[in-house]
């Protein structure tokens, strides 16, 4: 099954816990503490993978989470980090998410983009895996000798990412349903698509690779453009996408659809559906209107004498003709491919220095997916009283820092409370909360019984 947009959940492993842990030897009567540190949980990164060619995989299952990181245990020894989750996704993946962090539905929010797959290898990190919680052996110092309380692991990060399939290939054939675009398809390729008489036969885009010499380029048709395409009729505002990444358009026009009695050729009807192909494209991008184009006549074969006096008529109307051809009869197919070919190499060219020009990664780095990222400092936080009274505390560092503490053990609140202090979080939670004993959450968590 052929799919090209896909909505999934990915969220990072959940960090391993801290370990309490005490050093019992012979011998050492007081030992310390030796709790090890959890371990960190594993991130979800996107692959682009040239062996996989559509988004099928994402089709029923939306939820992808990374293995968790193990608890620490005594003797200072850490835990297992967790594997990380590698997804994979064909080349030209674009990955989008919402423009804010927050609970409303992904429908509801903006999507934007934030990396583009375009070739095979390339990684983008969209989940951090949680970091791991110290164990009792971290917290040791002159004041504290003895602390018997450890960090739970940080939960790892979630997001709605949204992915856009959108074909890499040289060469787009454009045009009507049943010009012949999956003919012609067949002939300079190795693409087989499927083939008929009838309105939308080709309902999802087909690849080939066509060989010259030594050469190739990909080519690929684009199904289902037909007037009103970019307003959702027929296929072609489902597929429109795909032409976007196409180096050049050969738009194919269709000469049996024009013809009149006595096999006279139409010229007016052939030149008001190349215009309206071309009201369709320049509608849904303006850029696209910008990309070069190369019409062909299809089924010369249909017509009886030389096609001369049909491109004559076509360029007075404004139309150049760049060759006519028989899909169904293989003529002039092989010639279409050699004057393709170099077009094809020139629009390599083309586009080669506009990717020299975006910034390289370091070696060996991960774009990271952060739509959410704000300050790492524990001081960086903001307060806001909502409408029934509670107060909500936000801040990276300070939610981060909650969700490890072990609210369960004396030893892990006393801390959370002078971390509190330290940073002067308890007197603005006080002085903006008043005498009312309104309910105070740092986060997702309450903890104004602990204050």
């Amino acid at each position: 099954m052929f799919l090209d947009e896909a909505t999934i959940e990915a969220v990072g492993g959940l960090g391993g816990r801290g370990c309490v842990s005490w050093r019992r030897e012979k011998y050492v009567p007081r030992g310390g503490p030796d709790g090890g540190d959890g371990g960190d949980g594993g991130d979800v990164i996107l692959l682009a993978d040239e062996n996989t060619d559509t988004l099928s995989d994402f089709a029923s299952r939306k939820k992808f989470e990374a293995p968790k990181g193990r608890f620490g245990s005594g003797q200072n020894r850490g835990g297992r980090e967790g594997e990380d989750l590698v997804l994979p996704v064909p080349p030209g993946t674009v990955v989008k998410t919402q423009k804010t962090h927050s609970k409303v539905a992904p429908d509801q929010e903006k999507w934007v983009i934030v990396g583009d797959l375009r070739t095979g290898g390339d990684r983008m990190l969209i989940a951090h895996g949680g970091r791991g919680g110290y164990g009792n052996a971290h917290f040791k110092s002159a004041l504290n000798q003895a602390p018997d309380f450890a960090e739970l692991g940080e939960p790892g990060e979630r997001v709605h990412v949204l992915l856009e399939l959108k074909l890499v290939a040289d060469v787009g054939i454009i045009g009507y349903p049943n010009v012949g675009k999956s003919t012609l398809i067949s002939v300079i390729s190795a693409a087989r698509p499927k083939i008929a008489d009838y309105p939308f036969t080709t309902i999802v885009p087909n690849l080939g690779v066509a060989k010259v010499d030594d050469r190739s380029f990909v080519v690929c048709d684009i199904p289902g453009l037909i007037e009103g395409a970019s307003e959702g009729k027929g296929l072609g505002g489902t597929f429109l996408r795909h032409i976007e990444r196409c180096g050049i358009l050969v738009h194919v026009l269709d000469i049996s659809r024009a013809l009149k009695e006595g096999r006279v050729v139409d010229a007016d009807a052939l030149a008001a559906d190349y215009r309206a192909i071309r009201n369709e494209l320049a509608t849904y991008s303006p850029l696209l209107a910008q990309k070069r184009e190369l019409v062909i006549l299809n089924k010369a074969d249909v017509i009886s004498g030389e096609t001369e006096q049909i491109e004559r008529e076509l360029k007075d109307r404004g139309i150049e003709v760049f060759l006519t051809v028989s899909a169904a009869q293989t003529l002039r197919t092989e010639e279409l491919k050699k004057k393709l070919l170099p077009l094809v190499l020139k629009e390599r060219t083309k586009l080669r220095p506009f990717e020299e020009e975006e910034p390289a990664e370091a070696a060996g780095e991960i774009p990271i997916l952060r739509p959410h990222l704000t300050s790492d400092k524990m001081g960086a936080y903001r307060l806001e009283k909502r409408t029934d009274g509670s107060i909500v505390v936000t801040g990276k560092r300070v939610e981060q820092f909650t969700n490890m503490t072990d609210f369960g053990n004396g030893g892990g609140r006393q801390r959370f409370l002078n971390v509190l202090d330290r940073i002067g979080l308890t007197k603005a939670i006080a002085k903006m909360r008043g005498p009312d004993a309104h309910p105070v959450y740092i986060g997702e968590t309450r903890i104004d019984t602990f204050l």
